[in-house]
């Protein structure tokens, strides 16, 4: 039996910290699916298209990395269903899944997830948090100061395969 390690976000613009999330479960676990949530959104918190938020993702990691995507739905378990297929399609029935997460008291999805935790048909559901006192960032502080112009402080939080992606884009 593996262990699966699953990581949802934006990724809205990808950075380090998530970068460090993402290399952290795969140095650590048997399989890592990253899953793109808000797919399908393009708005002020997801300013990048679902291709070129795979795009970027793909750049940055090996095909060691599964990655997928999930819509938003109005309706949460309408969206745990739609997450729970995805899971399935990577993972067997008798696999441990383990969430992935940074903040796991404040994060709307991982509430979800907890309240329908019974909807999941897996042997173990574990939640870990990975805080980010050693990379104090989020996309949101990214995506403000590409608003702002401040380019050069933007590119301290993204990695060189990105960058120039990130800053053509807020062009």
């Amino acid at each position: 039996m593996q262990n699966v390690w699953i990581i949802i976000g934006r990724f809205s613009p990808l950075h380090l910290w998530h970068i460090s999330l993402i290399n952290y479960s795969l140095e650590n676990n048997d399989k890592t699916i990253v899953i793109i949530w808000s797919a399908e959104k393009i708005d002020e918190k997801n300013p990048y298209t679902l291709d070129e938020r795979l795009e970027i993702l793909k750049s940055e990691f090996d095909t060691s990395l599964t990655i997928d995507y999930l819509n938003d739905s109005k309706e949460d378990l309408i969206w745990i269903n739609n997450l729970n297929n995805i899971i399935s399609k990577y993972s067997l029935i008798s696999d441990n899944i383990n969430f992935l997460w940074w903040d796991l008291k404040n994060d709307y999805a991982i509430n979800v997830i907890k309240e329908h935790i019974e909807k999941f048909n897996y042997q173990k559901i574990s939640f870990f948090e990975k805080n980010r006192l050693k990379i104090p960032i989020s996309a949101t502080i990214i995506r403000n100061l590409l608003k702002e112009n401040n380019n050069e402080e933007a590119k301290k939080w993204l990695s060189e395969k990105t960058t120039s992606l990130i800053i053509k884009k807020s062009h």
